[in-house]
């Protein structure tokens, strides 16, 4: 994989910035800080082949991470929740915790796609970059490659902690890239979406009445909507979004696993415990202390 690297600026062009600097009136009173929420968890990593997308397991993939994917070369379909955005090369997109997403139509089987998933306890600075793809910009690039390098290199997580945040707050000054499909409509919030959503404000996991009485239908309605439009049924949907949740409350959270259970909606600890070992393969005990131990590492669950 390979990342073009922005040349130095040349020392004319320093000077002439530094020269329109202007006297301080108070050389001991500057800018104040905003409260920086940095990201956390970093794991980068590449995609060379369309069938590799989809991995680690077939199907839809729905995670309680940010996954930043750049697509460098070979353009691919990318299927969020229920909307299908075409990403170019040369443009990237940011998929939100909780959003299911796939990948189809690729345009040749050869690609290199850059993916970097984190966590953040903080959305809402990022909320524009929703289903919004963006262009690489030469400048974007030359971040993504010095957070690739310094991911590699680095023995610490200061530097590419930076080198993310930085490129995050880059993003949120780019307008989105216009795809408009001939003839098509203004793409408007699906049912998948708007669940989601209504899930995540909840302080507590919403049962399928509270969320049917929500959007102004009754129960079976919904069930059946959900289903037809989504291919799943919802009280499946929202058990994954609870256990998604758990996740990340065992990564982050200092709760005990019993609390996260009821937070999450679960009757006891003991259901918990046996949907949690069904969905991912251990319990949450053990993903909590393997999570902690090895911070850096990609999960199965994780990952893209």
């Amino acid at each position: 994989m390979f990342l073009t690297k922005m040349p130095t600026p040349p020392s004319s062009q320093l000077h002439q910035l530094v020269s329109r600097l202007p006297q301080p009136l108070h050389q001991l009173l500057g800018r104040p800080a905003t409260n920086l929420v940095l990201p956390d968890n970093i794991v980068c990593f590449q995609r060379t082949s369309a069938r590799d997308l989809n991995r680690p397991r077939r199907g839809r993939a729905l995670h309680h991470r940010f996954v930043l994917m750049c697509a460098l070369r070979t353009t691919v379909t990318v299927c969020v929740d229920d909307q299908n955005i075409r990403l170019r090369a040369g443009e990237g997109l940011l998929v939100f915790p909780f959003q299911f997403h796939h990948y189809t139509q690729p345009d040749r089987e050869e690609l290199s796609w850059l993916f970097v998933t984190f966590e953040l306890a903080e959305a809402d600075a990022l909320a524009a970059l929703r289903y919004r793809p963006f262009e690489l910009t030469p400048e974007l690039r030359a971040l993504a490659a010095e957070l690739v390098a310094s991911y590699e290199t680095e023995r610490t997580a200061e530097l590419p902690v930076l080198l993310l945040a930085l490129l995050l707050a880059r993003l949120r000054r780019l307008k989105a890239v216009a795809h408009p499909a001939p003839g098509a409509p203004a793409p408007v919030p699906g049912l998948m979406m708007r669940v989601n959503q209504l899930a995540q404000r909840s302080g507590v996991s919403p049962g399928i009445k509270e969320i049917a009485r929500a959007l102004g239908i009754s129960p079976s309605h919904l069930r059946a909507r959900f289903k037809a439009s989504c291919g799943v049924s919802i009280g499946r949907h929202l058990r994954r979004l609870r256990l998604e949740q758990a996740c990340g409350l065992l990564r982050l959270g200092p709760q005990r696993v019993s609390e996260i259970a009821e937070t999450c909606g679960f009757s006891s600890i003991y259901s918990f415990s046996r949907a949690f070992r069904m969905a991912y393969g251990v319990s949450p005990l053990t993903y909590r202390h393997s999570g902690r131990a090895a911070p850096g590492r990609a999960k199965r669950a994780n990952r893209a």
